[in-house]
């Protein structure tokens, strides 16, 4: 799987356009609260860094946790219009995530997912930082043990 994740990171980056890399091409940091999250499936608050490829795209790396549970993701975002306008996205990643205590009751869940959503934009004087969106969608995911899920997200993002 770790194998795959590095491909696929590459690949992003080989094939990406970049007809407005120059201005955009920087690291940002993003913090999202709200009911799961369509970077890291279990979490309520997550912390993320995201390599921006242009206005439409970007990979993320996330941290995310919850009441009992605590997960890492990455992966890749595009905007089908740009990132700083009420627009679409899609959104495919990997992800794992840790159920309940540390002991053995706990349990370990992996996989893909893909995302679809609409990010809403906020230009309120209330949020600060370069974008502030209510993030609304739905994932699918494919776990390790070969079963899939869904479930519908919706988040506040705020990046720096």
């Amino acid at each position: 799987m770790k194998k795959n994740l590095i491909y696929f990171l590459f690949i992003n980056i080989c094939f990406t356009e970049n007809e407005d890399i120059v201005n955009i091409l920087e690291w940002d940091t993003s913090v999202s609260y709200g009911f799961l999250s369509e970077k890291n499936p279990v979490s309520i608050i997550e912390f993320s860094g995201l390599y921006n490829f242009d206005k439409q795209s970007e990979n993320y790396v996330s941290i995310g946790s919850m009441l009992f549970a605590s997960g890492i993701g990455c992966g890749y975002k595009y905007y089908f219009q740009s990132k700083y306008t009420n627009s679409l996205f899609i959104s495919f990643g990997t992800f794992l995530s840790h159920l309940g205590t540390a002991d053995d009751t706990g349990m370990t869940i992996y996989g893909f997912s893909f995302s679809t959503g609409y990010s809403i934009i906020k230009r309120d004087k209330l949020f600060l930082g370069k974008k502030n969106a209510i993030n609304i969608g739905l994932s699918l995911m494919h776990m390790g043990d070969s079963s899939i899920g869904a479930f519908p997200y919706i988040n506040i993002e705020k990046r720096f």
